[in-house]
């Protein structure tokens, strides 16, 4: 009892960590106009700022095992900590677009280190059977973060200054530090051959499918060009592959493919990831361009989602216990999808209290379906085997998270297209549409999940 407690702590640590690197990758989204004007640029060119730190998050992941396990996890997880709060200083007091992008690139080098790395500590400690109770805690920033991020960077913007989104990584930062010295172990570094093929396959691959993804996911650039550079960095990973498999000390095993329940989140799993990160981008944007709304009663209404989240997250481990991971799966998926169905119906006549409840419900399907593919992911996965898999699955969602801005931005297009619409204005046909589709990619998941073992999961909740 008094080890998981002490697993259940640091999860939380890790969470809080994690909710920070998220928050980062969305909060400037709505402080955008105020920092454009502070740089003296145009505000589409912040976008790179963004970009920036989600290609530096990519290409530190693949590394993370080797340099904990090199220099430690609690000094590798203290450092990156270190190391963000320093970015973080440095984006505060930029002074121009140049500066501010290099501070968000080693920003995201210090958040792909701490997050994998506070993950394996975490899941390497953790029995089975209390497996689902910890993955709720680990699993909540993932789904919070980008729709409080575009609250709090508003909030900061509006009444404060944009640098405040950035100082207040600070005292965050300096809290987490405490209380890592105080939970995470002190071990003994190991002494292991650094895979640099292997890194710089993965990381190059990773570097041009990513930055290709983000060149499709804005208008104003050529979308053959990002699909060619990510056409590229898909051939870069597959040579990955065949380095990782065939060399004797690869930097990440890839053995948890060999297991259904941690394949099942590379098809269907990322199938309802990218589907969750599509609603904090067409939701607001169908709120405020479709329906004429102001950006605070747009972001107010994410809150819902946010309540689902929360307070559906409270019976997902009896949930799981009672009827199992497979049918969780199912059911909870197409009530999922069925929940981008109705706010596909919405019109600006929808009464906003039917809004709320749709929302709301739409958010509690979420939590539910995000936590229990994490936690199956996980369920046949060996200890020894734990710090690969964990960083297979930061690299399957930071892709997720791209997909989703980058399909969404798609379906928008697709939909004008249909609609005989520019997409420069979109008009709420377009943004209906689009969430059809959203929710016919989330059923194509149920494909994964229908075919998984009708025991799949079970020596998770049998000792529960």
């Amino acid at each position: 009892m008094q080890q998981n407690n002490h697993v259940r702590k640091m999860a939380i640590l890790v969470a809080a960590t994690f909710f920070m690197e998220n928050l980062d990758a969305t909060v400037i989204t709505t402080a955008i106009p105020a920092m454009a004007k502070s740089f003296l640029t145009n505000p589409q060119d912040l976008s790179i700022g963004i970009s920036a730190y989600m290609l530096a998050l990519t290409i530190g992941l693949p590394a993370s095992g080797w340099i904990a396990n090199r220099f430690t996890a609690y000094r590798t997880f203290s450092i990156s900590i270190v190391l963000f709060m320093l970015a973080s200083i440095l984006c505060a007091l930029s002074t121009s677009l140049t500066m501010f992008t290099i501070a968000r690139l080693i920003q995201g080098l210090g958040g792909s280190l701490m997050v994998p790395v506070g993950r394996t500590v975490v899941l390497s400690r953790t029995e089975k059977q209390h497996l689902v109770s910890t993955i709720s805690i680990l699993v909540w920033p993932g789904l919070i973060a980008p729709l409080m991020g575009p609250i709090i960077g508003g909030f900061f913007a509006q009444y404060l200054t944009w640098h405040w989104i950035f100082i207040l990584n600070i005292p965050l930062g300096f809290i987490a530090l405490f209380f890592a010295h105080r939970l995470l172990p002190k071990e003994q570094p190991e002494k292991r051959t650094f895979d640099s093929v292997g890194f710089i396959a993965c990381g190059l691959g990773l570097l041009l499918f990513v930055y290709g993804l983000e060149i499709v996911s804005h208008s104003n650039h050529s979308l053959w060009l990002g699909l060619a550079i990510s056409f590229v960095g898909s051939l870069v990973l597959i040579f990955a592959y065949y380095h990782l498999t065939h060399t004797q000390c690869p930097l990440i095993s890839l053995y948890a493919f060999s297991k259904r329940t941690f394949r099942m989140t590379f098809f269907g799993g990322s199938l309802i990831r990218i589907g969750l990160n599509s609603a904090p981008f067409i939701l607001p944007l169908m709120f405020q361009v479709g329906f004429g709304w102001s950006p605070l009663t747009a972001g107010s209404l994410l809150l819902s989602l946010f309540a689902g989240n929360i307070i559906l997250k409270t019976v997902n481990t009896q949930l799981i216990n009672k009827f199992g991971f497979r049918k969780i799966l199912i059911v909870n998926g197409l009530l999922l999808s069925f929940s981008f169905v109705l706010c596909a119906l919405f019109t600006p006549e929808t009464p906003i209290i039917w809004i709320i409840l749709v929302l709301f419900f739409s958010g509690g399907a979420r939590s539910i379906q995000f936590t229990t593919i994490t936690t199956l992911s996980f369920s046949e996965i060996d200890k020894n085997e734990i710090q690969s898999a964990n960083i297979l699955s930061t690299i399957f969602q930071q892709l997720n998270n791209v997909l989703g801005i980058v399909l969404s931005a798609l379906f928008l297009f697709i939909a004008s297209s249909y609609n005989g619409h520019s997409q420069t204005g979109l008009m709420v046909e377009d943004f209906q549409l689009a969430l059809f589709m959203v929710a016919g990619m989330t059923l194509l998941a149920m494909i994964d999940f229908i075919t998984l073992p009708k025991n799949a999961g079970n020596n998770l909740k049998e000792k529960q």
